[in-house]
């Protein structure tokens, strides 16, 4: 389905409001060097809320989130967090070479102005599928509902928001330097190097999720938008602009770094002051987010050796103003092929065992000022200005491990102008979707020979025996096979012999045990089978 964004409302809350305000008087105080855009932001009522130091469990999920981290490497993250909504969209930042935003003091972008009567429209999924337009509800009340609704679908083919929920668009486990989103990994001394005034940085491992935002923000530029020399646009010596709020919660744990500690990895300095229980490292809450599924078990031939984990689900009970999103200057220039949207963000398959084809889909919105043709593999769509479409994404995990892997992949797509004469800059974009799935081997058997020895009084515990499902797997099938027992008739259900099979009582394993006579004078007992357990996977 592809929705026109050509007439949607615009109509923003009083927080936007309130940021503009704050900027104008910031601005007006003239200040002739401003911090750094990535300064922490001063803490509130209200706001993010400073947890006990990391010690105990909290510090074991601290290093849960490390390892679950490698998971998010190829995620983009175009945003600055900010929990005090006090950024001015629209505002230029200049980005330098190690990744550090500084403001340039230019308004260069502005929301699109309002039209009448938003719409939406369909796409057919062909060859080259146009969408076709069909009116809808006002913006506002559809912005309102979405905002007051308790729960929202997912795209088709990913897990399902339960009741309560919101359906998340971005998801994001790492690193961050101040309030710049940095990715999995950084080295530390470059951010100390780049503008040379800030001896201290605040470090953060983060675990956030933003939901999904109903009515999408799209900018103008302002008059600060000229034509550059070389092509394209350029605002002063910005690099890129600060877009809408975006709406999350966030888990993160916190320490400060100085320029003199500065040595190695980020990761690294968070495994070393974590292990040590260092009381530097602090958690903090911003609105309320459930975190399940970073526990990892030990699995023999999990990647990388040690551990395997599940899926890391991320829920977002309470969301607040969290995180601005950053978009280059390009995107405003008037003949730009703007870098399209994708949400969700990784793109999560769900739990899908080797072998098998998972898929889910994915909305991509045209930031662009042009229609555009979205292609992916032998599938094309058409996507109007402003507008989105959905677009299926699938992969077949391979692997041999006994137990729940986390796998990721790249898969891309292919924008394009829909009009082939239209003069923009760059002819095509090659984009980048992040994969995720939770898979391992479809099932998991055991088979082994169980029998008591031979004798008047034979040991019948011998033929007892509990077995354990993989980590991530659990109990199909409990069956012992070529039973025999010395009855009269050799059955083990017969003159007092009792052979039985079971799971147990969590599902993850199987119970056996086979009793029979015993005597003190003559005659001999035993009892022997072959015990079969077939496990399947059973992620979460």
């Amino acid at each position: 389905m592809a929705v026109s964004g050509a007439e949607r409302a615009r109509r923003r809350g009083a927080a936007p409001a309130r940021a503009l305000l704050l900027g104008a008087l910031a601005s007006a105080l003239g200040c002739p060097g401003p911090p750094e855009v990535p300064a922490a932001p001063p803490r509130r009522s209200g706001g993010a809320a400073v947890l006990p130091a990391c010690k105990g469990s909290g510090c074991s999920q601290a290093g849960a989130l490390l390892a679950a981290a490698r998971a998010f490497s190829d995620v983009r993250h175009d945003y600055l967090l900010d929990t005090s909504s006090a950024m001015v969209p629209g505002r230029g930042l200049s980005r330098s070479a190690a990744g550090v935003f500084s403001p340039v003091g230019l308004a260069c972008a502005q929301p699109k102005a309002e039209q009448a009567a938003p719409a939406s429209a369909g796409a057919t999924a062909g060859a080259s599928g146009p969408a076709t337009a069909g009116a809808s509800g006002p913006g506002t009340a559809a912005a309102t509902t979405a905002a007051a609704a308790p729960a929202i679908a997912a795209a088709p083919g990913a897990p399902a928001p339960a009741p309560g929920e919101r359906a998340i668009d971005f998801r994001y486990v790492g690193i961050a330097v101040d309030s710049v989103l940095v990715g999995a990994d950084v080295d530390l001394p470059a951010y100390f190097s780049a503008g040379g005034t800030l001896d201290r940085r605040r470090l953060r491992l983060v675990a956030m999720a933003l939901v999904a935002d109903e009515d999408p923000q799209f900018f103008d530029p302002t008059a600060s938008v000229v034509p550059a020399p070389g092509g394209g646009c350029a605002c002063g010596r910005a690099t890129h602009f600060i877009g809408a709020v975006k709406r999350g919660a966030m888990v993160a744990y916190e320490t400060d770094v100085t320029a003199g500690e500065a040595h190695g990895t980020a990761i690294g300095l968070f495994k070393a002051r974590i292990e040590a229980g260092d009381r530097r490292v602090t958690m903090t809450s911003v609105g309320e987010l459930a975190i399940e599924g970073v526990e990892g078990a030990p699995v023999a031939g999990a990647k990388g050796g040690g551990q395997a984990f599940g899926a890391l689900r991320l829920e977002v009970k309470k969301a607040v103003p969290l995180a601005y999103a950053i978009y280059p200057i390009a995107d405003v220039c008037r003949f730009s092929l703007a870098e399209p949207e994708i949400a969700p963000l990784p793109l999560d398959l769900g739990v899908v065992p080797y072998g098998a084809t998972g898929t889910a889909q994915a909305l991509i919105t045209n930031r662009a000022q042009v229609d555009i043709r979205v292609t992916h593999g032998e599938r094309a769509v058409e996507v109007p200005a402003h507008g989105s479409a959905e677009l299926t994404f699938s992969w077949t995990p391979e692997g041999e491990t006994a137990g729940c892997e986390r796998q990721t992949r790249r898969d891309t797509f292919v924008v394009q102008p829909k009009d082939p004469a239209s003069p923009v800059v760059p002819r095509q974009r090659a984009v980048v979707v992040p994969l995720q799935v939770t898979t391992g081997m479809p099932t998991f058997s055991k088979h082994e020979p169980i029998a008591t020895e031979t004798g008047r009084s034979p040991d019948y515990g011998r033929a007892s025996v509990d077995w354990t499902c993989p980590a991530g797997y659990v109990a199909e099938q409990c069956e012992p096979q070529l039973a025999s027992c010395l009855s009269s008739t050799g059955s083990c259900n017969a003159e007092g012999y009792r052979l039985t099979a079971e799971a147990t009582a969590d599902g993850r394993g199987c119970a056996f045990r086979c009793t029979g006579p015993s005597s003190s004078i003559w005659g001999d007992h035993g009892c022997s089978y072959t015990a079969t357990m077939v496990c399947r996977l059973g992620c979460k």
